[in-house]
């Protein structure tokens, strides 16, 4: 066995975290962007109490809970729909609560058929719940339709969603109709966007898709995707209105003529958005999808950064790198940080300078299932935790193959998923951890050299 490490000195002040163990512990109020390392179309419904998250699974529709923001991914998960057969493939769920009632919007096909809007109706107080119907959106064209959401404003509600005009695969188009139930529209629908600005054009067929709502005291913001999601052009757009003007009429709603978020030279086809507050309630954060490398297609990441406004429109920089950190939500709790150069390293490990990392400094190796990277972190008492480790591999980079790594206490044994990518990605799980220092051991399944850890998080849940 080989030991590369330091026994830090200092003592962090923190009720979770009471010592120092192995590993080089930090208390940071920081985060990097990525906060889940596969899925697409990501989107955040918020209650009293908690975060419910949902994304594009590809079979199945998905929910996550938990108290954080940051920590959807590792929140409670339940499976509340498998695609049935006769169904070919599933898409963009959005969950709601409308007049008491829990629905999910998604966009489904039939083999041989193009993709309509779908609810999954849950008058359970708990979404959690097996009630689950499925549902057509009635009052929509038998036309293409995706990406559906809800605009509210004062007693009425609209419906938008991306669309074709005819039933040739031209265009996508953003539409708009009045609803008069969850799961109805009637009256005509109404078109409020077209691909016409070149960097909405820049892919065949030419897309406008996933309307997203904001409002800001009198401002109506409906920001959009646009240009071709399997590429690194795709983008996002965004469109204006009065709150006291009409939103079926195509005159109320001013467009911007460049995009508000786009590609840089590390982060690849932002796109697809959803929105959440923070804990408190201060601030509004937007949650994307990008790439997982230069030209992945359709292999994402899941991101967060923070919004801005100016004058009551949505303000967004520039698309964060891996390695950039940000504030924490305003309202969540601070967490602990230890570099994996400093852990101890078990078999062949190696560390290794890689400047794309966060801590610069990473283990590399992994070639036998006997290697082990082994955090010691102090406990100040036992605690339910979010534990996240970040790393990545560039194996299967063109099979999108995820490679299988387990984290391991006395107690405790995770089995995740690492896909590859450019990128330092978390992965992230929900363990109970003892007072003291302990252990948690990183290991791969099957053996892959090109695996490289970069740091690991742990976040205790609050109130323990």
């Amino acid at each position: 066995m080989r030991k590369n490490g330091i026994i830090c000195a200092l003592i962090l002040a923190t009720p979770f975290v009471g010592g120092c163990g192995t590993s080089h512990e930090t208390l940071v109020d920081d985060f990097t962007a990525i906060i889940d390392n596969d899925g697409a179309d990501p989107w955040i419904f918020q209650d009293e109490k908690y975060y419910y998250y949902t994304k594009t699974t590809g079979n199945n529709l998905t929910l996550w809970r938990l108290e954080n923001l940051t920590e959807v991914a590792a929140g409670e998960k339940k499976v509340i729909w498998e695609m049935p057969a006769e169904f070919e493939s599933i898409w963009a769920p959005e969950l709601h609560q409308l007049d008491g009632t829990w629905v999910v919007y998604f966009a489904a096909n039939h083999p041989s058929e193009t993709h309509r809007m779908y609810a999954l109706v849950n008058e359970n107080q708990d979404p959690y719940s097996d009630d689950w119907q499925l549902e057509e959106i009635k009052g929509l064209d038998d036309k293409f339709a995706i990406d559906g959401t809800v605009l509210e404003l004062d007693e009425q509600r609209y419906f938008l969603w991306s669309g074709w005009e005819g039933y040739e695969n031209i265009a996508q188009n953003i539409y708009i109709a009045e609803m008069i139930s969850p799961t109805e529209v009637i009256g005509e629908k109404q078109l409020i966007s077209t691909p016409e600005y070149e960097w909405e054009m820049r892919q065949t067929p030419l897309i406008n898709e996933a309307p997203q709502v904001i409002i800001k005291e009198d401002t109506v913001n409906v920001v959009y995707s646009a240009s071709g999601s399997w590429d690194n052009d795709y983008a996002l757009g965004l469109l204006t209105m009065d709150r006291q003007d009409d939103p079926l009429d195509t005159r109320s709603w001013t467009k911007e003529s460049e995009p508000i978020f786009q590609q840089t030279e590390t982060v690849f086809g932002p796109g697809h958005n959803g929105f959440a507050k923070s804990k408190d309630g201060t601030e509004d954060w937007l949650i994307f999808h990008a790439a997982r490398w230069d030209h992945s297609g359709w292999q994402r990441s899941i991101r967060l950064q923070p919004i801005k406004w100016e004058e009551n429109k949505l303000k967004l920089e520039v698309p964060l790198a891996d390695n950039e950190t940000q504030k924490l939500p305003s309202g969540e709790a601070k967490r602990i940080r230890m570099t994996a150069s400093d852990a101890l390293l078990e078999g062949d490990l190696v560390t290794v300078t890689d400047e794309e990392a966060l801590m610069k400094k990473v283990v590399q190796g992994f070639e036998s299932t006997e290697d082990r990277l082994v955090f010691q972190p102090t406990m100040g008492q036992a605690s339910e935790a979010t534990v996240i480790v970040y790393l990545k591999t560039q194996d299967y980079l063109s099979l999108n193959e995820p490679v299988y790594v387990q984290l391991k206490t006395d107690d405790d044994s995770q089995r995740l998923a690492v896909y590859p990518s450019q990128y330092y990605q978390p992965i992230q799980t929900t363990m109970n951890l003892k007072a003291g220092t302990i252990k948690i051991e990183v290991s791969s399944e099957i053996g892959v050299d090109t695996l490289s850890v970069d740091r690991m998080e742990i976040i205790p849940k609050e109130g323990e």
